[in-house]
């Protein structure tokens, strides 16, 4: 520090954010993909406002890894005497409002429009898969307790 006064630093001007002008069916088109992921995964479809958005395959794969989750949530919060609900029920709501921001992130990024072609193939797909499963799994599961009690009917 010498006796020399110091020069002021240089003041730059800060630099100012401007959103680039979104088209309004884009903007639609990115809110119907949150909506859509939103509620589809909170009923157990999550990946459908990926498919609205075009990534058909990261919504399929999306979807079965959600179904997955729930099974393995399912035997955890009964495995533990529904201790282990005050974790995966939380989960089963913010994943699908994560989720269905980055598909509409996706969209604003990409200015995509929306597939609902692909939405009605992959949902109604999912949905019917879904049951599908529900009614196998209950009747092995009909078909189990029928043998557990068939040798109490053969006592007779």
């Amino acid at each position: 520090m010498s006796g020399y006064p110091q020069p002021n630093p240089p003041i730059y001007p800060q630099p100012v954010y401007v959103m680039p002008p979104t088209n309004p069916a884009t903007e639609g088109a990115a809110t119907t993909a949150l909506w859509l992921e939103i509620i589809f995964g909170i009923f157990s479809l999550l990946g459908v406002g990926h498919v609205y958005s075009g990534r058909v395959l990261l919504g399929i794969l999306l979807m079965v890894g959600w179904w997955i989750y729930i099974a393995a949530a399912t035997f955890i919060s009964s495995a533990t005497v529904g201790f282990g609900a005050c974790l995966c029920i939380p989960l089963y709501f913010i994943v699908p409002i994560l989720s269905g921001i980055q598909a509409r992130t996706y969209i604003k990024t990409t200015g995509g429009r929306g597939s609902w072609t692909s939405v009605i193939l992959v949902a109604g797909g999912g949905c019917l898969l879904a049951t599908i499963i529900v009614i196998v799994v209950a009747v092995i599961l009909a078909g189990m307790g029928f043998m557990l009690t068939l040798p109490a009917f053969l006592d007779y």
